[in-house]
């Protein structure tokens, strides 16, 4: 396995995760809100792209516009789905063979969502830590929530629970994972394998 760094439509810092021996599909993984210190480095983002290439795919991934070596300013959640764009983009360009997949957490789940609503289709897709709040408390201004979209929440999860998430999106697959908040602490490995095996549904 080996990881070689990555430059996404000439201004987005990125790394590339790649497997040894057959390579079989590409995951994109969308970090959290980078005003409260979240970027690829995430240490979660970082476990997700080790157990994507465990599974034989490539996994990028990249920082949002102001983050880390990437150009641009952070525009606070309005365009960063353009960023995502851009990721997935490069992700078929560099293996146009190859299914893709999208992973987001926290706000990298609402850039996907946002993503998706216009126009991005993801071969598959799943959502961890959905947050119905903020920081703050305050209602986030949620996009469209597809059908039979895949989310994964702690069932303490502090910005929106698992019974939350299925009251609010009913028509929504919702996999709660039992006595986590919003981090997944001390059950990381259990989101991320429950997340891996939602994507080989659909990865070879």
């Amino acid at each position: 396995m080996r990881e070689e760094a990555q430059l996404i439509a000439g201004r987005l810092e990125g790394t590339l995760r790649i497997p040894d021996g057959l390579v079989s599909g590409t995951v994109v993984i969308a970090h959290p809100l980078p005003t409260h210190g979240g970027t690829m480095r995430n240490p979660l983002i970082a476990h997700l792209a080790r157990a994507a290439a465990d599974r034989g795919w490539c996994a990028l991934r990249f920082n949002f516009r102001g983050v880390g070596a990437s150009a641009g300013e952070w525009s606070g959640g309005a365009l960063e789905h353009h960023d995502l764009a851009d990721a997935v983009a490069h992700a078929r360009a560099f293996a146009p063979n190859l299914r893709v997949g999208v992973v987001g957490f926290s706000f990298g789940a609402l850039t996907t969502l946002r993503w998706m609503a216009t126009g991005g289709r993801p071969d598959t897709y799943a959502l961890a830590g959905l947050p119905l709040r903020s920081e703050t408390g305050e209602t986030n201004a949620m996009p469209p929530v597809p059908d039979g979209a895949f989310v994964v929440n702690g069932e303490h999860d502090e910005f929106a629970t698992a019974d939350e998430i299925r009251a609010a999106y009913p028509r929504a697959t919702v996999v709660e994972i039992g006595g986590s908040d919003h981090f997944f602490t001390g059950k990381r490995d259990e989101m991320v394998r429950v997340v891996m095996d939602h994507l080989a549904l659909t990865l070879p």
